[in-house]
């Protein structure tokens, strides 16, 4: 039997929007994307409020979101690894309302990586 839970207003016991509601609010991750930046076209394996991607050149990637941010001072966080990759850092270059541009930065040559996160918060739009 499945459950259901409807409320129209969410408040703490002083009348105040409850940490639960600020935190689904301003805190929680509103994007995500898992991908393989070696595939052709740096291929999503899984995501979240993410349209799509591009891969604009070897270790440098566009993500695209479904649904926009309110400005662009939302925050992405990145990682990257895979196999052979344990020095690869994915760093952020571009942030606009609707995308993240980012880019694979060692010490040594730019490379595609074989697994890259990107999640995101922010304020939506």
């Amino acid at each position: 039997m499945a459950s259901e839970l409807r409320v129209n207003t969410l408040k703490d016991a002083s009348g105040n929007n409850s940490v639960a509601t600020s935190i689904i609010y301003g805190g929680a991750t509103r994007t995500w994307v898992n991908f393989d930046g070696t595939a052709s076209g740096a291929a999503a394996r899984d995501s979240f409020n993410v349209s799509g991607m591009t891969d604009n050149s070897t270790g440098n990637y566009t993500v695209t979101y479904s649904a926009n941010f309110n400005n662009t001072n939302n925050s992405p966080v990145t990682g990257a690894g895979g196999s052979g990759y344990t020095d690869r850092l994915l760093t952020i270059d571009t942030i606009t309302t609707s995308t993240v541009k980012v880019i694979e930065n060692t010490v040594d040559s730019t490379q595609d990586i074989g697994i890259g996160t990107v999640h995101t918060t922010g304020d939506p739009a």
